[in-house]
């Protein structure tokens, strides 16, 4: 037994668990900072930072996490690692890649797996620190995927090293983009739209990768890529998925149900998904390939067996149940048969079984649009031998499931006219079309109830749809020639022939009976050919051991035997029970229910056809035995009774509601009598009312295995002929036929008094209500109206009055701006003629300055030449010149300079005066030196300044 930790040794390691996390966070931020400081990430520095974050996140990932910067330290190191994928310098960059992916996909961690909960019941503090820590990691692990998408463009830079030429760094790769996407899909869904060569590498790798591991990482992504988004099932499609898809499993042993089996599977049923993704698999000859593998997977063997594994044959029919060739013990039926029911799920989504595409609309545009494309992938289906898996259901080894998935693959599939066609073919080694070996499982009693009750719906809706089938189950009726081998096969309708002669005889079986009277009904359904012929319909030779010689005697014989031993029972006999409710069988198990079989069938066959119900009428047995049934009471127990009292009073009522000018029954007004003085009017109406609010009447089961009484196309034919029966006795009441003052006269009168008073009351409450609800309108509607006009007057006044501000406010604005527009137009043309004027002035200052400069140089010439002059002077001098010559020349050419001197100063100045009153002439002069009284010059007084920068008003 566990002893609990003392407090001290929780504080011990409540100090070691502190030690460490802080020894994380350093070691943390200490590769940090190696990651960040060398821009190589191939360097040695780099590649042992990456090993020692990779075993960091190991030990410590939420420490890394909390070290500021270093996740996108990592994200920066893999961009630039990414950029040198499917070039020169890759090898160099595999191994930091691979150890930075692998550290990147450890930090955003993996899905939470759906296990059940294996801590004991003692310990649900153990069970909650897990669950805390589940969240924990989750969250950091969505806080990671929203770093990676940020620092790597939307996860383009991840996408890049799908090109990389080492599959372990394609695999690192594949297996960080999963993870994101789990978290944060759009991005990434972006990404490869934006990129779609991304797209045609995850394919390249799928179809051409050898190593098992990487090839099934790119189908896990590409699993995620194609649940939801559209475009990319239509992209990877256009490329090739499905195709790959089914040479794929053609690699696999679709009898164990692995995992890679049912990823393929799952990926094509997200392509089955999209009308686009479908017509092209159609086109290219996929749904060929479906078929073959669904045959592959129901037969639970491989299309392209292994070495040193014999190739199965095709003719697995080696006997009469066609024998499947590899079933494997060891796996279980749920494994055994996910294969087979992933790849039906296909098949279906294909038919328009699974989705609302087959769906009609009112619209008729694109609706009429899909449903061409559903009836296309539905005569593919057909033409590529789908339905022959139906062959397969007769095979005890094939489990139930598996077979009501091939019915429900006929149900989607029968509305077409090429699923008919297919089934009156005979295939080679039968001797019988497949219509007839499904009919023939309808009525074995070997079959399980749920298959039969869901084999019996769809093949009987099948059969009443296509009229090309009834008129064979038609002529399969007629007696064979010769008699059938032991061990051929028997046609379906001389099965049904046989179900019917031991019920005449006294012996009727229950459940064969309800379907075979139930194909019978399909087979009269919508087709008067069938319906007139069928009476006179020759299933015996003359001077037989047959008890009838035509199918209507054969027929009302079934029907008597039935009644009779029904009648002849007690109401122990009869104990009910099922799932439906207290009382409600859960199959057709006993007398009774055959006779419900045949009541309908009777029914249907009355009401559409004349001959058949002139021969009921007329005959001294069938008006009787019904009449009796209609008074049945409880000897089959509270349940049958309200339905054959029911369908009974229904026989009933189609003799009298049939037409005497059309010779169909001479003279309704003697059954109309009788059941007045045995049943009464009024109680024959109360059980055909009876029977049509039954519950199994008004709410069948939906689900394709539970067994169903009634369908809704029988509950509307059972109103329609009601309400026809009740017109036809008013008829007959209001007509001369029947005497006033008869018991019928006085019982009909009192029925239909009461239904008047009561219909006269009903209106009139109706009536009541309509007015109340019309006054109750008509307030409703003024109050709001004149609630909204109130509501729309106060908000027009003030939108007006806000109208007219804004109106004022505009005009103002305006008035403003052509004032500021006029004064500015002023200052512009003042400006320009100020600016004209000072370039005028330049100009002739700047002439002037040339003058000056030209003078000044021809003084230092002649200055030049009076120093030399002087010179000469002074080397005369010594031999006699004239010296006063000289002086008086020099003091000359002296005063000439100061002259010049002055004359400069006086323009520099002038110069210095023009910068000072317009500053923007200064770059024209800015090679010239102006002299310092310029310049205190135009920082002098603000009147000259004024006088300067105004000279209009100079004088």
């Amino acid at each position: 037994m566990a002893v609990a930790p003392s407090m001290l040794d929780k504080v011990g390691q409540g100090f070691l668990d502190a030690a460490s996390s802080l020894d994380a966070d350093i070691d943390a931020s200490s590769l940090v900072d190696r990651l960040s400081g060398d821009a190589d990430p191939t360097s040695q520095k780099v590649k042992k930072a990456l090993a020692e974050l990779k075993e960091l996140v190991r030990r410590a990932p939420w420490a890394v996490v909390a070290t500021p910067g270093a996740v996108p330290a990592m994200l920066r190191v893999i961009n630039k690692l990414a950029h040198r994928c499917g070039q020169d310098g890759e090898d160099d960059a595999e191994e930091p890649l691979q150890d930075a992916l692998e550290a990147l996909g450890q930090l955003l961690g993996d899905e939470p797996k759906a296990q059940p909960s294996r801590s004991l019941p003692s310990s649900p503090k153990k069970g909650a620190g897990r669950t805390g820590e589940d969240e924990a990691a989750a969250r950091r692990g969505l806080e990671v995927a929203e770093l990676a998408v940020r620092h790597t463009d939307n996860g383009k830079e991840l996408l890049r090293i799908l090109s990389a030429r080492s599959v372990s760094s394609q695999f690192d790769v594949m297996v960080v983009l999963q993870r994101i996407y789990r978290k944060l899909p759009d991005p990434i869904n972006k990404a490869l739209l934006a990129d779609p060569m991304a797209l045609n590498r995850l394919m390249e790798i799928l179809q051409n990768c050898q190593i098992d591991y990487v090839r099934n990482e790119s189908l896990g992504l590409l699993l995620l890529l194609t649940a939801s988004n559209k475009e990319i099932q239509q992209i990877v499609t256009m490329q090739g998925l499905a195709d790959t898809v089914f040479a794929l499993l053609a690699e696999e042993d679709l009898g164990t149900g692995g995992r890679v089996a049912r990823d393929l599977l799952q990926c094509l049923t997200n392509l089955a998904g999209s009308a686009t993704c479908q017509r092209c698999i159609r086109e290219t000859g996929g749904l060929a390939s479906l078929v073959q593998t669904t045959t592959a997977a129901l037969l639970g063997k491989r299309l392209m067996p292994e070495e040193g594994e014999e190739d199965e044959e095709e003719d697995v029919d080696d006997d009469e149940f066609g024998r499947i060739q590899r079933l494997r013990v060891e796996v279980s039926q749920e494994a055994r048969w996910a294969c087979f029911l992933a790849l039906t799920d296909v098949a279906l989504a294909f038919a328009g079984a699974t989705s609302s595409m087959s769906s009609p609309s009112g619209d008729g545009g694109a609706a009429g649009e899909v449903n061409r494309e559903v009836v296309a992938n539905r005569d593919a289906l057909v033409r590529n031998g789908v339905l022959d898996l139906l062959r397969r259901l007769p095979d005890p080894r094939v489990d139930v499931e598996a077979k009501l998935r091939l019915v429900r693959i006929l149900e989607a599939l029968e509305p077409t006219p090429l699923a008919a066609t297919r089934l009156e073919q005979v295939d080679r080694g039968s001797t019988v079309s497949l219509l007839s070996a499904l009919a023939s499982m309808v009525v074995s009693p070997a079959v399980p109830l749920p298959l039969k009750s869901a084999l019996s719906r769809v093949l009987c809706r099948t059969i009443s749809r296509h009229s090309p089938l009834q008129l064979s189950l038609l002529a399969s009726l007629s007696p064979q020639i010769e008699p059938s081998e032991p061990g051929e096969e028997v046609p379906a309708m001389r099965q049904v022939v046989a179900i019917l002669e031991k019920a005449a005889s006294g012996r009727p079986e229950p459940q064969p009976l309800w379907f075979a009277f139930h194909l019978l009904l399909a087979m009269l359904f919508g087709n008067t050919s069938v319906q007139r012929a069928l009476p006179s319909m020759r299933i015996a030779f003359h001077g037989g051991e047959e008890p009838a010689e035509f199918c209507l005697d054969l027929f009302l014989m079934a029907f008597s035997g039935c009644a009779r031993r029904c009648l002849e029972s007690s109401p122990d006999d009869e104990e009910p029970s099922g799932e439906f409710g207290s009382g409600v069988p859960d199959g057709p198990a006993s007398p009774a229910a055959a006779l419900v079989a045949a009541l309908k069938l009777l029914a249907y066959w009355l009401a559409s056809c004349p001959p058949a119900l002139a021969s009921f009428a007329g005959s001294p047995v069938m008006v009787p035995r019904t009449m009796d049934l209609i008074l049945i009471g409880s000897r089959c127990g509270d349940f049958f009774r309200a339905h054959l009292e029911g369908l009974a009073a229904l026989v009933m009522g189609l003799c009298i509601k049939a037409d005497e000018g059309q010779g169909a029954v001479a003279g309704q007004q003697p059954f109309m009598a009788l059941l007045a003085k045995k049943v009464g009017i009024e109680e024959f109406q109360r059980k055909g009312e009876r029977l049509f609010r039954s519950e199994v009447m008004s709410r069948p089961p939906r689900n394709l295995a539970n067994f169903r009484w009634y369908n809704s196309r029988f509950r509307s034919f059972l109103r329609e002929q009601q309400q026809a029966i009740q017109r036809r006795m008013v008829q007959l009441y209001v007509s001369d036929g029947i005497g006033g003052g008869s018991a019928l006269a006085e019982d009909v009168a009192d029925q239909y008094k009461q239904l008047i008073r009561v219909q006269d009351a009903k209106f009139r409450e109706v009536q009541n209500e309509n007015e109340q609800l019309r006054s109750e309108v008509e307030t409703f509607m003024s109050r709001s109206l004149q609630a909204s006009s109130e509501a729309l007057l106060e908000k027009m006044e003030a939108l007006r009055m806000e109208n007219e501000a804004l109106h004022k406010e505009v005009a103002q604005l305006e008035e403003e701006g052509s004032d500021r527009i006029v004064r500015l137009e002023r200052e512009l043309r003042q400006s320009r003629s100020y600016i004209c004027e000072l370039e005028q002035q330049r100009q002739s200052m700047a002439v002037g300055y040339e003058q000056v400069e030209r003078s000044s140089e021809a003084l230092r010439r002649e200055l030049e030449e009076l120093r030399s002059g002087q010179k000469a002077a002074d080397r005369s001098r010594a031999a006699g010149g004239s010296e006063l010559v000289l002086a008086l020349a020099a003091e000359d050419a002296q005063r000439r300079v100061e002259e010049l001197e002055r004359e400069r100063a006086d323009m520099l100045e002038l110069m210095g005066c023009i910068i000072g009153a317009c500053p923007e002439a200064k770059r024209f002069v800015a090679s010239l030196e102006v002299t310092s009284a310029g310049a205190a010059w135009a920082s002098g007084s603000d009147d000259v300044l004024q006088a300067a920068s105004h000279p209009e008003v100079v004088p």
